[in-house]
Parts: C-alpha cells; structure tokens; sequence
C-alpha cells in the first residue's frame, strides 16, 4: 500500500515538472517578438544578431525578387502582427508593394530602413541605366560594400534593442561579432585585389550593383561598359542581364556577408 502511494507521488510531482516546464517554455516563446525582413539579405542580417530571440518572417526568399514580389494572405497577417518590419528602402522600385502592404494590414509597429546613414551611389555615377521614368535613381544594393553591411547591422541592433531591452545584451554581442566577420571580410578584399598590378585590375561584372564591392576595394570609382573598357577597372555585360531575377554572383563572393542569398 505504501508502495502504491510513494508511487503515486512520485508519478504527480513528476506530472507537475512537465507542466511547469511547459508553461516555461509556452512563455518563452510568447515573450519573443516578431519581427519582418523584407528580403532575405536583411533577414540574413536580422537573423545573425537576434539568434532565436526573435520570431522572425523573410516576406522575399533566397530565389525571390523584390520589385516582383506579390505579398500573400500569409504576408499580411505576419506584417500586421510584427513589431518591427526591416526593410531597406532606397529606391521606389525595390520594395514597390511594402507601403501599400503596411497600410491595407494597418501596421502600427516600428519601420526600420536599415541602410540609414549607407553610403550610396546613383545610376549617373554607376552609368547604369536609369529607372522607367528616366530619372535618376539611387543603387538599392548598399549592402555589397561591407562598410555599408556594417552600418546595416548596427541599425538593425538599435532597433532590437530598443525594441527589447531584455536581450539588449545580447543582441550587441552577437552584432559586435557578425560586424567583425563583415570588417575581416573587406580587408580579405581588398588585400585579394592589392596582390595584382594596378594596370591589370579588370572585373567582368554580372550587375551595375557589382561596382559597389570595386568601389570597397579599390576606393575610387572606374566603372566601365564593354565600349569603353579603357576607362576604369569594371568592365558590365549585356544588358539584357541587368534585369535578371538571380544574380548569381551579386553579394555571394564571400558567404560571411551573405551566406545564402543571391541578390536583388
């Protein structure tokens, strides 16, 4: 009879062990907050400081296009219930649906347009071909200098720790970590490109965006088009390759700056 009764309470104090550990744990994932990247690059960054502090939803995958992209039901619901959307936000034609997307979800969260304070550069500079309306607009891929993936990181640390005071700590440590992958990765640049003569320094690049990273390593602009091969150190395709939805050598020299992402 004893027995019988040690048994019982050793079986109810082990039942209300697992329930107090998943009652912790129900918790634990309530208290993260969910957050939205608009693009995969940026989710790359997100994921990188926040670590699983985060609920994170990338609306545009690895093999998506941004000025493509259609948001979902699916979509909607993750932007309305987010308390932060990560977005990059340097020409009209990237992100052309988020503005709209926010407003019809009535999103009330934080935006944060982590390029803040990148350096960028114009079609004119880049003499990349201008946007449909014949103006001139600003490269959207900032973040293929690793300078300005520096500054990237930063903003996206601010604003989660803002956000969440409670792993604040955390979330600058992982960062301090990840920008200094994204410092060794422009010295590993530019002294790649330091090893070869000045007059033989020629790039065959995929995308105007590419000009970004010879800017990085060389610090002085010399972009070129096939015409005139003379006149710098970049040398473009053919156009009819500018508007490709993968550029598959954009940003992925290097997967420490983004390990998995082609660019858009």
């Amino acid at each position: 009879m004893k027995s019988d009764v040690s048994i019982r309470a050793r079986f109810r104090t082990i039942l209300a062990g697992v329930v107090i550990l998943l009652c912790a744990s129900t918790a634990g994932a309530a208290e993260r907050i969910k957050v939205v990247a608009t693009f995969s690059v940026i989710g790359d960054m997100v994921a990188n400081v926040a670590g699983d502090k985060v609920d994170l939803v990338t609306l545009v995958g690895p093999a998506g296009d941004t000025e493509l992209f259609k948001p979902s039901l699916a979509d909607g619901k993750s932007v309305a219930e987010a308390k932060i959307v990560f977005m990059n936000d340097l020409n009209d034609e990237f992100e052309p649906w988020l503005e709209p997307l926010l407003k019809q979800v009535k999103f009330s969260g934080a935006k944060i347009i982590v390029s803040r304070g990148a350096k960028t550069y114009t079609s004119l500079e880049e003499r990349a071909p201008r946007s449909k309306s014949g103006e001139e607009e600003i490269d959207q891929h900032a973040w293929l200098d690793p300078k300005n993936g520096v500054i990237y990181v930063r903003n996206i640390t601010a604003a989660l720790a803002k956000s969440d005071p409670a792993n604040a700590a955390e979330y600058r440590a992982r960062a301090d970590a990840y920008i200094k992958e994204l410092q060794a990765l422009g010295a590993w640049a530019k002294a790649e490109i330091a090893v070869l003569p000045a007059a033989k320094r020629r790039v065959l690049a995929s995308h105007d965006s590419l000009q970004k990273q010879q800017r990085a390593v060389r610090g002085r602009a010399g972009a070129s088009h096939p015409t005139d091969p003379a006149g710098g150190y970049t040398c473009a395709v053919p156009r009819q390759h500018h508007r490709s939805p993968r550029h598959a050598a954009s940003g992925q020299g290097d997967r420490r700056l983004d390990r998995r992402h082609p660019v858009r």
